[in-house]
Protein backbone atom coordinates (compact mmCIF):
# COMPACT_ATOMS: atom_id res chain seq x y z
CA UNK A 1 0.00 0.00 0.00
CA UNK A 2 1.46 3.34 -1.10
CA UNK A 3 0.44 6.72 0.27
CA UNK A 4 0.31 10.15 -1.33
CA UNK A 5 0.31 13.16 0.97
CA UNK A 6 -0.72 16.27 -0.92
CA UNK A 7 -1.24 19.93 -0.21
CA UNK A 8 -2.79 22.74 -2.21
CA UNK A 9 -2.27 26.46 -2.25
CA UNK A 10 -5.22 28.54 -3.35
CA UNK A 11 -6.43 32.07 -3.81
CA UNK A 12 -9.84 32.91 -2.39
CA UNK A 13 -11.86 34.88 -4.94
CA UNK A 14 -15.35 35.55 -6.22
CA UNK A 15 -16.56 33.84 -9.39
CA UNK A 16 -19.27 35.51 -11.45
CA UNK A 17 -19.77 32.20 -13.25
CA UNK A 18 -21.07 30.46 -10.14
CA UNK A 19 -22.00 33.65 -8.26
CA UNK A 20 -20.06 32.49 -5.23
CA UNK A 21 -16.63 32.50 -3.61
CA UNK A 22 -14.19 29.73 -4.44
CA UNK A 23 -10.68 28.76 -3.36
CA UNK A 24 -9.01 28.75 -6.77
CA UNK A 25 -6.09 26.30 -6.74
CA UNK A 26 -2.76 27.89 -7.70
CA UNK A 27 -0.36 25.09 -6.70
CA UNK A 28 -0.29 21.30 -6.34
CA UNK A 29 2.34 19.63 -4.16
CA UNK A 30 2.64 16.01 -3.07
CA UNK A 31 4.98 13.30 -1.83
CA UNK A 32 4.58 9.57 -2.40
CA UNK A 33 5.49 7.13 0.38
CA UNK A 34 5.83 3.35 0.41
CA UNK A 35 4.70 1.11 3.30
CA UNK A 36 7.94 1.89 5.13
CA UNK A 37 7.12 5.61 4.76
CA UNK A 38 10.13 6.16 2.53
CA UNK A 39 9.66 8.93 -0.02
CA UNK A 40 9.53 7.39 -3.49
CA UNK A 41 8.36 10.42 -5.47
CA UNK A 42 7.59 14.13 -5.37
CA UNK A 43 5.15 16.23 -7.38
CA UNK A 44 4.87 19.99 -7.69
CA UNK A 45 3.34 22.39 -10.18
CA UNK A 46 1.98 25.92 -10.29
CA UNK A 47 -1.48 26.46 -11.76
CA UNK A 48 -2.38 29.45 -13.88
CA UNK A 49 -5.46 31.16 -12.36
CA UNK A 50 -8.42 31.99 -14.58
CA UNK A 51 -11.06 33.13 -12.09
CA UNK A 52 -9.21 36.07 -10.56
CA UNK A 53 -6.60 38.38 -12.07
CA UNK A 54 -5.04 39.26 -8.72
CA UNK A 55 -3.75 37.47 -5.63
CA UNK A 56 -4.99 38.42 -2.20
CA UNK A 57 -2.42 40.13 0.01
CA UNK A 58 -2.55 37.26 2.51
CA UNK A 59 -1.72 34.69 -0.19
CA UNK A 60 1.19 36.80 -1.47
CA UNK A 61 2.51 37.21 2.07
CA UNK A 62 2.20 33.55 3.03
CA UNK A 63 3.43 31.94 -0.18
CA UNK A 64 5.68 34.69 -1.64
CA UNK A 65 4.12 33.85 -5.00
CA UNK A 66 3.30 36.58 -7.49
CA UNK A 67 0.61 36.71 -10.13
CA UNK A 68 3.37 36.98 -12.77
CA UNK A 69 4.89 33.69 -11.58
CA UNK A 70 1.52 31.97 -11.77
CA UNK A 71 1.07 33.10 -15.36
CA UNK A 72 3.92 30.72 -16.18
CA UNK A 73 1.99 27.87 -14.53
CA UNK A 74 -0.06 25.18 -16.25
CA UNK A 75 -3.84 25.15 -16.83
CA UNK A 76 -5.84 23.49 -14.06
CA UNK A 77 -6.84 20.51 -16.22
CA UNK A 78 -3.23 19.78 -17.14
CA UNK A 79 -2.04 20.08 -13.55
CA UNK A 80 -4.86 17.90 -12.25
CA UNK A 81 -4.22 15.19 -14.87
CA UNK A 82 -0.52 15.12 -13.95
CA UNK A 83 -1.41 14.88 -10.27
CA UNK A 84 -3.94 12.13 -11.01
CA UNK A 85 -1.26 10.12 -12.79
CA UNK A 86 1.11 10.61 -9.85
CA UNK A 87 -1.42 9.69 -7.14
CA UNK A 88 -3.67 7.07 -8.74
CA UNK A 89 -3.80 3.76 -6.88
CA UNK A 90 -2.54 5.25 -3.60
CA UNK A 91 -4.25 6.14 -0.34
CA UNK A 92 -4.57 9.93 -0.41
CA UNK A 93 -3.80 11.97 2.68
CA UNK A 94 -4.03 15.65 3.56
CA UNK A 95 -3.71 17.81 6.64
CA UNK A 96 -7.47 18.25 7.26
CA UNK A 97 -10.23 17.85 4.71
CA UNK A 98 -10.04 21.48 3.63
CA UNK A 99 -7.75 20.58 0.73
CA UNK A 100 -10.12 17.81 -0.38
CA UNK A 101 -13.05 20.22 -0.23
CA UNK A 102 -11.15 22.83 -2.26
CA UNK A 103 -10.05 20.28 -4.87
CA UNK A 104 -13.65 19.13 -5.22
CA UNK A 105 -14.95 22.69 -5.66
CA UNK A 106 -12.34 23.28 -8.40
CA UNK A 107 -13.34 20.06 -10.14
CA UNK A 108 -16.97 21.20 -10.07
CA UNK A 109 -15.97 24.54 -11.56
CA UNK A 110 -13.66 23.23 -14.29
CA UNK A 111 -15.10 19.78 -15.03
CA UNK A 112 -18.56 19.63 -13.45
CA UNK A 113 -17.44 16.65 -11.37
CA UNK A 114 -18.93 15.91 -7.96
CA UNK A 115 -16.27 13.39 -6.94
CA UNK A 116 -12.49 13.08 -7.14
CA UNK A 117 -12.52 10.21 -9.64
CA UNK A 118 -9.25 8.45 -8.79
CA UNK A 119 -9.50 8.80 -5.00
CA UNK A 120 -10.67 5.51 -3.52
CA UNK A 121 -9.33 5.79 0.04
CA UNK A 122 -8.45 8.78 2.17
CA UNK A 123 -6.94 9.70 5.56
CA UNK A 124 -7.30 13.01 7.39
CA UNK A 125 -3.84 13.28 8.95
CA UNK A 126 -4.77 16.28 11.07
CA UNK A 127 -7.33 14.15 12.93
CA UNK A 128 -4.96 11.18 13.08
CA UNK A 129 -2.08 13.23 14.54
CA UNK A 130 -4.40 15.04 16.96
CA UNK A 131 -5.57 11.72 18.38
CA UNK A 132 -2.15 10.06 18.38
CA UNK A 133 -0.73 13.02 20.31
CA UNK A 134 -3.44 12.49 22.89
CA UNK A 135 -4.70 16.05 22.60
CA UNK A 136 -8.03 17.02 24.11
CA UNK A 137 -10.49 19.62 22.91
CA UNK A 138 -11.85 20.37 19.46
CA UNK A 139 -9.49 23.13 18.36
CA UNK A 140 -7.91 22.37 14.99
CA UNK A 141 -4.28 21.25 15.28
CA UNK A 142 -2.03 23.37 13.07
CA UNK A 143 0.63 21.64 10.99
CA UNK A 144 3.51 23.70 12.37
CA UNK A 145 2.19 23.23 15.91
CA UNK A 146 2.23 19.47 15.40
CA UNK A 147 5.77 19.61 14.03
CA UNK A 148 6.88 21.66 17.05
CA UNK A 149 5.26 19.24 19.48
CA UNK A 150 7.09 16.38 17.77
CA UNK A 151 10.44 18.18 17.77
CA UNK A 152 10.65 18.30 13.98
CA UNK A 153 13.02 20.89 12.54
CA UNK A 154 11.24 22.55 9.61
CA UNK A 155 13.56 25.53 9.19
CA UNK A 156 14.90 24.39 5.82
CA UNK A 157 11.48 23.43 4.43
CA UNK A 158 9.44 26.11 2.62
CA UNK A 159 6.32 26.84 4.67
CA UNK A 160 2.95 27.59 3.10
CA UNK A 161 4.04 26.07 -0.18
CA UNK A 162 2.34 22.92 -1.40
CA UNK A 163 5.36 20.62 -1.62
CA UNK A 164 6.93 21.98 1.57
CA UNK A 165 3.78 21.45 3.63
CA UNK A 166 3.41 17.96 2.17
CA UNK A 167 6.95 17.19 3.34
CA UNK A 168 6.24 18.49 6.87
CA UNK A 169 3.07 16.40 7.01
CA UNK A 170 5.04 13.31 5.99
CA UNK A 171 7.56 13.94 8.79
CA UNK A 172 4.73 14.20 11.32
CA UNK A 173 3.26 10.93 10.07
CA UNK A 174 6.62 9.18 10.43
CA UNK A 175 6.90 10.25 14.07
CA UNK A 176 3.41 9.04 14.90
CA UNK A 177 3.13 6.03 12.59
CA UNK A 178 1.38 2.95 13.91
CA UNK A 179 0.15 0.67 11.16
CA UNK A 180 -2.97 -0.69 12.87
CA UNK A 181 -3.94 2.74 14.18
CA UNK A 182 -3.53 4.39 10.78
CA UNK A 183 -5.59 1.72 9.05
CA UNK A 184 -8.52 2.55 11.33
CA UNK A 185 -8.51 6.11 9.97
CA UNK A 186 -8.74 5.10 6.32
CA UNK A 187 -12.06 6.19 4.82
CA UNK A 188 -13.57 4.67 1.70
CA UNK A 189 -14.49 7.45 -0.71
CA UNK A 190 -18.04 6.43 -1.46
CA UNK A 191 -21.33 8.36 -1.29
CA UNK A 192 -21.40 8.82 2.54
CA UNK A 193 -17.88 10.29 2.41
CA UNK A 194 -18.93 12.94 -0.12
CA UNK A 195 -22.26 13.55 1.63
CA UNK A 196 -20.40 14.47 4.83
CA UNK A 197 -17.70 16.42 2.98
CA UNK A 198 -20.17 18.62 1.13
CA UNK A 199 -22.57 19.10 4.05
CA UNK A 200 -22.60 22.65 5.38
CA UNK A 201 -23.59 23.16 9.00
CA UNK A 202 -26.46 25.61 9.43
CA UNK A 203 -28.29 27.44 12.20
CA UNK A 204 -31.86 26.38 12.87
CA UNK A 205 -33.98 29.53 13.01
CA UNK A 206 -37.57 28.36 12.56
CA UNK A 207 -39.85 26.67 15.09
CA UNK A 208 -41.29 24.69 12.17
CA UNK A 209 -37.94 22.99 11.49
CA UNK A 210 -37.63 19.26 12.12
CA UNK A 211 -34.56 20.09 14.25
CA UNK A 212 -36.24 22.63 16.56
CA UNK A 213 -37.99 20.38 19.08
CA UNK A 214 -37.69 22.36 22.32
CA UNK A 215 -40.14 20.30 24.38
CA UNK A 216 -37.40 18.78 26.56
CA UNK A 217 -35.33 21.96 27.02
CA UNK A 218 -35.20 23.21 30.59
CA UNK A 219 -33.23 25.75 32.65
CA UNK A 220 -32.01 25.71 36.22
CA UNK A 221 -32.19 28.91 38.23
CA UNK A 222 -28.87 30.79 38.15
CA UNK A 223 -29.58 32.02 41.70
CA UNK A 224 -30.61 28.91 43.65
CA UNK A 225 -30.23 26.06 41.17
CA UNK A 226 -33.86 24.92 41.20
CA UNK A 227 -35.51 23.78 37.98
CA UNK A 228 -37.44 26.68 36.47
CA UNK A 229 -40.86 26.96 34.90
CA UNK A 230 -41.37 28.34 31.40
CA UNK A 231 -43.96 31.15 31.54
CA UNK A 232 -44.74 31.46 27.84
CA UNK A 233 -44.24 29.89 24.44
CA UNK A 234 -40.89 29.81 22.65
CA UNK A 235 -40.41 32.57 20.10
CA UNK A 236 -38.01 32.91 17.19
CA UNK A 237 -35.47 35.59 18.03
CA UNK A 238 -32.03 36.65 16.77
CA UNK A 239 -31.25 33.42 14.88
CA UNK A 240 -32.36 31.39 17.85
CA UNK A 241 -35.24 30.97 20.27
CA UNK A 242 -36.22 32.63 23.52
CA UNK A 243 -38.78 32.19 26.27
CA UNK A 244 -39.39 33.71 29.73
CA UNK A 245 -38.66 31.50 32.76
CA UNK A 246 -39.33 31.90 36.48
CA UNK A 247 -37.90 30.04 39.45
CA UNK A 248 -40.63 28.44 41.64
CA UNK A 249 -38.35 28.63 44.68
CA UNK A 250 -36.83 32.13 44.71
CA UNK A 251 -39.09 33.77 42.08
CA UNK A 252 -36.10 34.86 39.97
CA UNK A 253 -37.14 35.68 36.38
CA UNK A 254 -35.02 35.55 33.26
CA UNK A 255 -35.08 34.76 29.57
CA UNK A 256 -33.82 31.41 28.41
CA UNK A 257 -32.10 31.62 25.02
CA UNK A 258 -31.47 28.59 22.82
CA UNK A 259 -29.46 28.34 19.62
CA UNK A 260 -29.41 25.22 17.46
CA UNK A 261 -26.83 24.24 14.88
CA UNK A 262 -27.36 21.28 12.59
CA UNK A 263 -24.21 19.35 11.74
CA UNK A 264 -23.85 16.28 9.55
CA UNK A 265 -23.95 13.72 12.35
CA UNK A 266 -25.77 15.57 15.11
CA UNK A 267 -27.64 18.62 16.24
CA UNK A 268 -25.86 20.94 18.66
CA UNK A 269 -28.13 22.80 21.07
CA UNK A 270 -26.70 25.58 23.26
CA UNK A 271 -28.48 27.30 26.15
CA UNK A 272 -27.85 30.63 27.80
CA UNK A 273 -29.51 32.51 30.62
CA UNK A 274 -30.18 36.20 29.96
CA UNK A 275 -30.31 38.00 33.29
CA UNK A 276 -32.41 41.10 33.70
CA UNK A 277 -31.16 44.20 35.45
CA UNK A 278 -33.77 45.30 37.97
CA UNK A 279 -32.37 48.84 38.00
CA UNK A 280 -33.08 49.40 34.32
CA UNK A 281 -35.72 48.55 31.76
CA UNK A 282 -36.03 44.95 30.61
CA UNK A 283 -34.59 45.94 27.25
CA UNK A 284 -31.18 46.26 28.87
CA UNK A 285 -30.85 42.57 29.59
CA UNK A 286 -27.26 41.33 29.83
CA UNK A 287 -26.05 37.77 29.25
CA UNK A 288 -24.91 35.76 32.24
CA UNK A 289 -22.12 33.23 32.36
CA UNK A 290 -24.62 30.40 32.72
CA UNK A 291 -24.58 28.28 29.59
CA UNK A 292 -24.83 24.69 28.65
CA UNK A 293 -24.70 22.56 25.54
CA UNK A 294 -26.62 19.47 24.48
CA UNK A 295 -26.11 17.07 21.55
CA UNK A 296 -28.88 15.25 19.74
Amino acid sequence: MDFVIFDLEWNGCFSKKINSYINEIIEFGAVKLNESLEITGKFNCLVRPVISTRLSSSVKTLTSLTYEELQRGVPFDYGFNKFKKFAAGCVLMTWSKTDIDSLLSNLRFHRRLNIIPFMKQYVDLQRYCHDMLGLSGKNALGLQTAADLLGIDTEDIPHHRALGDSMITALCLRRLYHKAALESYIENCEKPFYDELTFRAFSVESLDSEYSDLSSVFFNCPECGARCRRKNKWKEKFKGFGAPFVCPVCDFSFTGRVTIKRKYNNTLLSKKVIRYSFHQNESSAVPSDAADTQHH
